[in-house]
């Protein structure tokens, strides 16, 4: 690739990243975008990304390659020891998606991003599509069924929802708590949180 037409690529994804995160996904148009983005070609984006959901993509693999590397890491790490315990197998879910808390390159804003996409119906099918073609979210979900005590598939779609609303609407929310929670004491309570969470009685309390 060209090197200007990387940058104006990158400054596309910068912009864009900048202006989902605060004015909410389905509040920004591709128009916003061009303007902000200086971009006096307005085909640009269509060019470079097709549609809003190509620039989605986009914003989301400035961050996803990071996560699935460390993760990948976490997890070989894990299964090259042999026994490992469902905390340290929950490290390698919330961990890697930690670290963009301290991702000055646009780490606050992907947080914020993957929150509002959690709740959004419009982008249920981009939410679906990526976690079903990235390895490293596919491994990690294989050990996380197999952590569990039970092999009942409601349960396990539902926990496995559950663990995902924790992760990312917590790590979204933190951000607006960090002043007030150490960022040890949150991660561990996050983990061990999850953790109870997949291993939860599937009988009804009494």
């Amino acid at each position: 690739m060209r090197k200007d037409t990387a940058a104006t690529r990158k400054r596309i994804i910068d912009t864009a990243e900048r202006l989902f995160a605060e004015r909410g996904v389905d509040n920004t148009s591709l128009l916003d975008i061009s303007k902000a983005a200086q971009q006096k070609n307005r085909s640009a984006l269509q060019y470079h990304f097709t549609n809003k959901q190509g620039l989605l993509d986009a914003v989301l693999d400035k961050h996803a390659k990071g996560i699935a590397e460390r993760r990948t890491a976490m997890l070989d790490q894990l299964e090259t020891g042999g026994e490992f315990s469902p905390y340290q197998l929950i490290e390698a879910l919330v961990l890697p998606m930690a670290d963009q808390l301290d991702n000055v390159d646009g780490g606050h804003a992907f947080l914020k991003i993957h929150s509002q996409l959690m709740t959004s119906a419009n982008y249920s099918e981009l939410r679906a599509r990526r976690d079903q073609t990235a390895p490293d979210v596919l491994r990690l979900q294989k050990l996380m069924v197999q952590s569990t005590n039970t092999r009942n598939p409601e349960f396990i779609r539902a926990r496995m929802m559950l663990a995902g609303v924790v992760l990312v609407h917590g790590l979204a929310d933190y951000l607006s708590q960090s002043d007030h929670i150490a960022r040890s004491v949150f991660l561990l309570t996050m983990t061990q949180g999850i953790v109870d969470l997949l291993q939860q009685s599937t009988s009804p309390a009494s």
